[in-house]
């Protein structure tokens, strides 16, 4: 990224030496240390930057991978929060469409997961899907374990409600390489008007005491991330929000809303949709998603989409056929295929995902990327 569109970025000055955006231009990564996969790398070994090459290998459509280098692990369909931009805010039967709250991998069946990737080539974990992995009690044990077999990335997104002294520490010790918290403002009037349920300064605070800990610790991850997504409630305080956290964290994403939900509840939500940050896209081929990564759902349910736009998007279940077996099936190459070719919008799901970043691509945009 050149220092002139470094510059540009709202809320940022030369200081800043990192900054990348996806190909589709849905959300922007912003440092003001550095490039954060170096301080990972720096930790962890030269495997690393192996691991990222086939990672943009395959995200370019020039690398067929015999596995998945990413796989998520949706604990289970719950969360402390009921936030207006995710499904967790709908009404209780509409929500059950989705998911199944009382349904969840067991910390066998995830051991058993990270035992067939660690002998397929896999290389990174994620603990999300639609969840607040906080809540499980085994999450440091989850962290562990994947580090302990080979895993080189491990991370997971939460509220950071529950990120207390002790779960930070058991986090830290455990080996995970990358936390990353939605707060979404800049002050706590805005916060809870987003954040339904959680608490502004107790949250701030479980930040700053993380990287205050890991110092103490002698340290240098989990790198620590904090996310804004831009919406009509918050827009305002970006550059806000960008001064408050850039001396502390490693870096920030400013993500694009996306109208996930259908029906009336997405006529509702798309009052959500930033007035003065509007979606610029930037058309590419087709989504990198399903050449590189999976997501294991809690019950089982395996879609190529880290996006709950990806929910219906099923390829197989665990429970029936080896993540290896469902990567190499009929459904996951073909969804594949229609992405490498630029067909993507014969699939009605990945043709739907094109229109829910809200008012900005023309009649003549292919959604894409990333």
């Amino acid at each position: 990224m050149s220092t002139s569109a470094i510059k540009t970025a709202p809320g940022l000055d030369a200081s800043v030496e990192f900054e990348f955006a996806d190909s589709r231009h849905i959300s922007r990564l912003i440092s003001s240390k550095g490039d954060p996969h170096r301080i990972i790398a720096a930790e962890v070994g030269p495997a690393y930057w192996e691991y990222r090459r086939r990672w943009e290998e395959a995200r370019a459509f020039r690398l067929k991978l015999p596995f998945p280098l990413h796989v998520d692990y949706e604990l289970f369909y719950r969360c402390n929060l009921s936030c207006p931009i995710c499904l967790m805010s709908l009404p209780k039967e509409e929500k059950l469409r989705w998911g199944d709250p009382a349904q969840s991998l067991s910390l066998e069946t995830i051991k058993e997961l990270l035992d067939e990737g660690a002998a397929k080539g896999q290389a990174a974990v994620g603990l999300n899907g639609i969840c607040e992995p906080l809540l499980s009690p085994d999450l440091p044990d989850i962290v562990r374990y994947a580090r302990s077999v080979g895993m080189l990335d491990v991370m997971f997104n939460t509220n950071g409600l529950l990120l207390d002294q002790a779960v930070s520490w058991e986090l830290i010790r455990a080996g995970l390489t990358r936390i990353m918290i939605s707060l979404d403002a800049a002050t706590p009037d805005t916060y809870k008007k987003i954040r339904i349920g959680s608490d502004f300064a107790r949250v701030t605070e479980n930040i700053r005491r993380f990287i205050e800990l890991r110092k103490d610790m002698g340290c240098n991850l989990p790198i620590v991330r904090v996310s804004f997504c831009l919406t009509s409630l918050n827009e305002h305080e970006l550059e806000d929000f960008v001064r408050l956290w850039s001396p502390w964290v490693d870096f920030f994403s400013i993500q694009q809303y996306g109208n996930t939900f259908e029906g009336e509840f997405a006529e509702d939500r798309s009052r959500l949709f930033p007035k003065n940050h509007p979606y610029r896209p930037n058309g590419s081929k087709g989504c990198g998603q399903p050449w590189k990564r999976v997501m294991v759902r809690h019950n089982g349910e395996v879609i190529p989409c880290c996006d709950a736009s990806g929910l219906s998007l099923v390829v197989g279940n665990i429970y029936q056929a080896s993540l290896e077996e469902i990567w190499k099936g009929k459904k996951a190459e073909t969804i594949r295929t229609l992405h490498q070719e630029g067909r993507f919008a014969e699939h009605p799901v990945c043709r739907q995902c094109m229109t829910k970043w809200g008012p900005g691509p023309d009649e003549n945009y292919q959604a894409g990327g990333e």
